[in-house]
């Protein structure tokens, strides 16, 4: 199970990896998006996320990590490629990848106070 701490690592990361196969608007992808973050290199875990797209930029409202309050930040070209960052306190991350209409996939990476961590997300319209 991942520790809370670093699920804003988690989250930013897998947020950053969303982008399109093909040129279109980045509104197009404006909506609530269901992101489910796996650890793949170190002790960081699983988690699920609600995220927001508008304007082309994502958002996580309400996204609290370890008792600190969360702030995850990023864009989507009109490409549809998006790239997001995120920090909660001593924790911080980043993740890359590719949406398609309704779906899409990427990884991320983290850093806080137990270690470096890193793995994969996939991400679904609501």
């Amino acid at each position: 199970m991942m520790s809370n701490h670093l699920r804003v690592i988690t989250l930013a990361a897998a947020l950053g990896s969303i982008a399109v196969t093909s040129p279109v608007d980045a509104a197009s992808f404006d909506g609530n998006w269901n992101v489910v973050v796996q650890t793949t290199n170190g002790h960081c875990g699983i988690t699920q996320w609600g995220v927001e797209i508008r304007d082309g930029k994502v958002y996580a409202p309400g996204a609290v990590v370890g008792g600190y309050s969360g702030s995850v930040a990023g864009v989507v070209s009109p490409s549809g490629r998006v790239r997001v960052g995120g920090t909660a306190g001593p924790r911080s991350g980043h993740g890359t990848g590719r949406l398609r209409q309704a779906q899409g996939s990427g990884s991320w990476a983290g850093r806080g106070p137990s270690g470096a961590c890193a793995g994969v997300w996939s991400a679904s319209r609501n």
